[in-house]
């Protein structure tokens, strides 16, 4: 995923200080007023919700590049090391040859190359020594060669991990500014809530008495224990493991037990359906088989925006996912926001 801070940034910030310009209560304000002002925050809460949650994600991603750029340097200076410490060993071994030939030619007979025999044996000698001497002299010269290979790789990965931290620190300063204008909303929101208490307990109340005399639909899920898994072998597992972790906070980087974000939550139901999904909701879905939405079966992947932002599973008459910093792991009736999915 080729991500672009410098040009989203701004665009995600605009987004989130946006809603701030909503008008604070004015006492005796009507309540259609009221509530109006309040459908506004919770829309708008969701929304920045979204982008908070989709920037996770993509500070993910950028972690793993820093990761894996660290790693390509640690690989490099552990050979670098090793070809230094073989140049260091040739050349002693170069060393004490060199001595022992010199102690050779200052202990012979001065004499003894007069003697046929022993002059052949004297050139053989030299000619060997000429020939190891060139051998290891090429050695070296490789062996040099191959470090400075490695010293050029090791520069370009520190270049790759420079790049992926600056991109990894935009990325979390906009996700620190995103949290804190989704806390004005939320104050903002709680502000509303607290001039229209009566009318929120109204609308609860009439909301009870309409549940409560309306059949059941068809495709009705309880949300806090949830239907048997659905599916079969992994699939069902899966489900089964994303509905047991329904009510539980969202959080950043989250994959488990306590809380989750939306590629955590659907790697950790698929690890127990036996399967290995990448870490990032874009990895994921490159990682699986696309089909249509109107094909879906319990355990299949599915995203209500993009692959890069976020992802949820398919549990049969909905999805469950988890939505963004101060939410909630939820189920999701229907396939309406589904608009794309993968099979895993």
């Amino acid at each position: 995923m080729n991500l672009r801070p410098v040009r989203f940034l701004p665009i995600v910030i605009v987004g989130l200080a946006a809603p701030l310009l909503v008008p604070t209560p004015a006492p005796g304000q009507p309540i259609d007023d009221l509530r109006e002002q309040a459908d506004q925050l919770t829309t708008q809460i969701e929304e920045n919700g979204a982008k908070v949650a989709a920037l996770g994600e993509q500070l993910n991603v950028a972690q793993i590049k820093v990761d894996e750029a660290q790693a390509k340097i640690t690989d490099a200076q552990a050979q670098i090391d090793a070809a230094e410490a073989r140049i260091d060993e040739l050349r002693v071994l170069i060393a004490e040859r060199a001595a022992a030939i010199y102690r050779t030619a200052i202990t012979s007979d001065p004499l003894g190359a007069v003697n046929t025999e022993e002059t052949s044996d004297a050139a053989a000698r030299s000619k060997y020594t000429d020939v190891a001497t060139a051998r290891d002299d090429a050695l070296v010269d490789e062996l040099a060669a191959a470090k400075s290979d490695l010293e050029r790789e090791r520069a370009t990965a520190e270049d790759a991990r420079q790049a992926a931290q600056r991109e990894r620190d935009e990325l979390a300063a906009a996700q620190a500014a995103a949290d804190a204008a989704a806390a004005d909303q939320e104050g903002l929101l709680a502000q509303v809530e607290g001039d229209i208490a009566g009318l929120v307990a109204e609308e609860q109340a009439r909301r009870q008495a309409a549940l409560a005399t309306a059949p059941p639909k068809p495709n009705s899920v309880p949300k806090s224990s949830g239907p048997p898994p659905l599916g079969n072998g992994g699939a069902g597992a899966a489900v089964g493991y994303a509905w047991a972790q329904v009510g539980k906070p969202y959080c950043y980087g989250g994959t488990g037990p306590g809380c989750f974000d939306c590629s955590g939550l659907t790697q950790g139901a698929w690890a127990a359906g036996g399967v290995s999904l990448p870490r990032t909701s874009g990895a994921q879905a490159g990682a699986t088989t696309p089909i249509s939405t109107s094909d879906l079966q319990p355990g299949d992947l599915i995203t209500s925006s993009s692959w890069g932002a976020h992802i949820g599973i398919w549990v049969g008459g909905g999805y469950i996912h988890a939505t963004h910093t101060g939410d909630f792991i939820k189920f999701v009736p229907g396939a309406g926001s589904v608009v794309d999915a993968r099979r895993v």
